[in-house]
């Protein structure tokens, strides 16, 4: 295919497909079919041990202790952080990971949590007024250093009931209805994070008194590396209810997809697809998965000045100056010519490129978050949850998508 494309054919062709996909049904249609076909003779690369941490084989049972009330399914989960100024539109969701909960001693993982920006958490949690069933969680830790305070924390006996008896005060005094842990990663030291061999051992026991402690009419969930790593899962699994499964930053521009749904030859490496097949087996059902939709792209981690286009991470709602009016970064960047919109149609996802057909950005669209909405009715799967809401357009483009392929209307509300 041709990899530089006429503006308007890209947003003729756009419309039309958005357009095929508003009213997704529950049984497989003629234009989508699971599994997509894989490229022949593809070479999968070593990536280290796959299996996630357990044995579980073919889904785990549904065993051990959990909420009672999970709230509306499918899931369409919005991580909202304290950066973000409006309100959540909470027609379109059923669940909010309010974000982010920390250590107030991470160094030492004790003290307990805090919360930054309650006073925008109590607004949020005030919309249950709009939407009656809506779930708001509190989420605890981030990537690297923010997640410090964790395995410090985990390893310590008092500290985990600290911790257990922390968050069971946050939860009830705020009206929370139940807790994310954010641990990137157990046994992986991120950025300078604490890290200990003994970190799953530990989780499991932090897990348990967890649930212990809030007992069934709190929530507990978890957001997991797309590899299905670092944790315990068939342990970990009898007290979360469900995993947020982060299945993106899996690839970068030039050489990657940060979030395909299937693997490409275009670009070998981990899909969507295969990050849930990984979590499958380490044991956990595909009905307590929620999949992973990035709302922003990825382009070079480290380029020289010269090459250098786009930042790492460029969020949606930069993408239409960057797609129709050529600038970039607040009318301070022209990209003519570095902002050709192309479309892989294996991993379901569009990638920018220059003229020479080069990979500057992989991101997410309308379509692919389509794709995306649509893998999750067919997979069977508990629902999806992307990172994060501040990210989408003024027209919240991609939460609408993502709400009609699952829901195959226009709200998760009762019409």
């Amino acid at each position: 295919m041709k990899l530089k494309l006429n503006i308007f054919t890209v947003g003729v062709a756009c419309i039309s497909l958005m357009l095929a996909f508003a009213t997704p049904s529950c049984s497989k249609g003629d234009t989508f079919t699971l599994p997509a076909p894989k490229p022949e003779n593809e070479v999968i690369p070593d990536d280290g041990d796959d299996t996630g941490g357990g044995g579980g084989g073919g889904g785990g049972e549904d065993t051990g202790t959990h909420c009672k009330d999970i709230g509306q399914t499918p899931v369409i989960l919005a991580y909202y952080t304290e950066n973000s100024t409006a309100l959540p539109d909470v027609t379109l969701l059923t669940h909010i990971n309010y974000a982010h909960g920390r250590f107030k001693n991470p160094s030492t993982g004790d003290g307990g949590i805090v919360i930054s920006g309650t006073s925008l958490m109590q607004k949020v949690i005030a919309l249950k007024e709009v939407n009656p069933r809506l779930k708001v969680m509190l989420m605890i830790g981030g990537w690297g250093i923010k997640a410090d305070g964790f395995s410090m924390m985990a390893r310590d006996a008092d500290k985990r009931t600290e911790f257990c008896q922390s968050v069971k005060s946050l939860l009830d005094e705020y009206g929370l209805d139940g807790v994310d842990i954010d641990w990137e990663y157990p046994t992986y030291s991120a950025e300078g994070t604490g890290a200990s061999t003994q970190d799953k051992g530990n989780f499991n026991l932090v897990l348990k008194e967890l649930r212990e402690t809030l007992g069934t009419s709190k929530i507990i969930s978890f957001a997991s590396s797309a590899s299905a790593k670092y944790v315990d899962w068939p342990v970990a699994i009898q007290y979360i209810d469900y995993v947020n499964v982060m299945t993106y930053d899996m690839g970068n521009a030039p050489n990657g997809h940060n979030s395909p749904l299937y693997r490409s030859a275009k670009f070998n490496h981990r899909s969507c697809d295969e990050s849930i097949e990984l979590h499958l087996a380490a044991g956990i059902p595909l009905t307590r998965m929620n999949l992973g939709v990035p709302f922003y792209g990825k382009a070079e981690k480290n380029p020289s000045e010269s090459s250098k286009v786009y930042d790492y991470e460029v969020n949606y709602n930069e993408m239409y100056d960057i797609l129709h009016n050529n600038w970039y970064k607040k009318r301070s960047l022209d990209v003519t010519g570095k902002n050709n919109r192309a479309w892989d149609d294996v991993a379901k996802v569009p990638f920018l490129t220059d003229n020479l057909g080069r990979n500057l950005l992989s991101y997410d669209d309308p379509e692919s978050v389509s794709w995306k909405g649509r893998y999750v009715v067919e997979k069977k799967l508990l629902g999806a949850m992307f990172w994060e809401y501040r990210h989408d357009d003024s027209n919240q483009s991609l939460l609408k998508a993502l709400v009609s392929a699952v829901y195959g209307k226009n709200t998760v509300m009762d019409e």
